[in-house]
């Protein structure tokens, strides 16, 4: 981290910066708006206690994803956990994409397992390099080549099934 920026402007460009994509992650995880917002102000709380660790914006990128993954997962686990939301509860608004299709895809990239609805989002959706995703979830790059193509021909099933598949 630059010196001469001060710690609220880093805090501040992060969350102007990455807010978005970690709610995203984390409301593609929880399923739920509610957690996804507790999972960002958890995210940003994390950010503000391990500044210092922080070493370029790349770094912090990754950092962010990882940390955001983590606290979602951790969410979903506890026991405290009792209120869940159906995604056809999920206003469009909450899921910050726009018009009806990239609902559909959305919810129906939503339905997938996690571990295969968490790489199509950061792949697609953040353009994330499959290095990058492999670092960021702990796994082998083939590992995340794998769930990329399992989770294609799982939505590739279904959309053949919901007659959207050309």
């Amino acid at each position: 981290m630059d010196e001469k920026i001060s710690a609220e402007n880093f805090i501040t460009d992060a969350v102007n910066t990455y807010s978005d994509t970690i709610y995203r992650i984390a409301l593609n995880i929880t399923r739920n708006p509610q957690d996804a917002f507790d999972v960002c102000q958890d995210v940003f709380v994390k950010l503000i206690k391990h500044k210092d660790k922080i070493e370029n914006p790349t770094h912090l990128k990754a950092w962010l994803i990882r940390v955001t993954i983590n606290c979602s997962k951790s969410l979903v686990a506890s026991a405290h956990r009792t209120k869940v939301i159906s995604i056809d509860d999920v206003k469009e608004s909450e899921l910050v994409y726009s018009g009806e299709e990239r609902l559909w895809l959305c919810e129906t990239v939503m339905r997938l397992p996690e571990k295969y609805s968490t790489v199509i989002y950061l792949f697609y959706y953040e353009d994330m390099k499959i290095s990058d995703i492999a670092h960021s979830l702990g796994v082998t790059e083939s590992a995340v080549k794998i769930r990329l193509s399992r989770a294609r021909e799982k939505l590739r099933k279904i959309l053949e099934k919901e007659h959207y598949y050309d």
